[in-house]
Formats: structure tokens, C-alpha cells, sequence
């Protein structure tokens, strides 16, 4: 789990750097492969700074960000609590997300190498790659809508409203 908390901050932070500059906002299906095999898939929205990134599986998460808060939601047990780890990570890889969206299609910073693809089609991300010490995976971005306005109540960690 470990692994896929640091994945989930490195791209959320990439992403909520963009807003700054940027209106993004988007609502995508994602497909995280890790180096061992395993596969988790899940829904990713992002809006102003606010990002909720959950899994399917009802034994694993949902993380919020909002603003400068993030939580972690325990789906399984129906737990909320704040995230306080990886903080020195989150600054680094902040620092190369001012980038975007003009972002080179690769970077090395403090020992973690990060691989951007685009999409043909729209020319938005379509897969980023992590090669570390503490993380080796891809996170794959499908269905992707960038048109369709989203809701700010799925932003809320407390109550949580449900996508389905």
C-alpha cells in the first residue's frame, strides 16, 4: 500500500500544480500497474486544486486534496484520516509540476524518474511512469472527459458522497 499512496501523491501533486496557471479540470478512469503484477483501477477527478483519486476496490481508498488538506478515506472501515507522510517528496516533485503543462517527456530529480506520454488524440497525459527506490509503476489515464463540469460535492471528505 505503500507504494500506491507514493504514486497517488506524486501525480496528484503534478496535477494540482497545473490548476495554478491552468482551468483544469477532468474526470478519468485510471489503471495503476505496478512493477510486481499487481493492478488496481479506479476514477480520478480533479477541479481548482481539489483532486479525489479512489480506487474500485471497496478494500482499498480514496484520497482527497483540497487546497492544502489531504486525507486518506479507509473505504473498508470507514475511516478518515489526514495524510502527514511523504511531505519532503511532495515539495520536490511540486517544484517540477510548475512545468506544466509544457513538462519535458522526462524527468530525473532526487533519484526519481518520471515519464510522461501523451495522448494523440487530445494531447493530454496518457500515461506517467515512476521509476524509483521506494516505487516502481505506470498510471494509465482512460475514458479522460475534460468537458464535463464537475460537481464540488465529491470533493467533500466529510460527508463523502459516493460517484455511483
Amino acid at each position: 500500500m505503500n507504494r500506491k499512496y507514493l504514486f497517488f501523491i506524486i501525480f496528484s501533486v503534478f496535477l494540482l500544480k497545473s490548476s495554478t496557471a491552468h482551468s483544469l479540470e477532468f474526470k478519468c478512469s485510471f489503471e495503476e500497474v505496478h512493477s510486481n503484477g499487481t493492478i488496481n483501477q479506479g476514477v480520478v477527478l480533479f477541479k481548482n486544486k481539489k483532486l479525489r483519486y479512489e480506487y474500485d476496490s471497496p478494500n482499498l481508498f480514496i484520497i482527497f486534496i483540497n487546497d492544502n488538506k489531504q486525507f486518506f478515506f479507509d473505504k473498508k472501515n470507514k475511516l478518515l484520516k489526514p495524510i502527514k507522510q511523504n511531505l519532503e517528496l511532495i515539495n520536490s516533485i511540486m517544484d517540477l509540476a510548475k512545468l506544466y503543462p509544457n513538462i519535458p517527456l522526462q524527468i530525473n530529480k532526487k533519484g526519481i524518474d518520471i515519464k510522461v506520454e501523451l495522448s494523440e488524440i487530445n494531447s493530454f497525459i496518457k500515461r506517467i511512469s515512476i521509476d524509483s527506490k521506494r516505487a516502481k509503476l505506470s498510471l494509465y489515464l482512460k475514458n479522460c472527459d475534460l468537458e464535463k463540469p464537475i460537481n464540488n460535492i465529491f470533493f467533500n471528505e466529510d460527508p463523502i458522497f459516493y460517484l455511483n
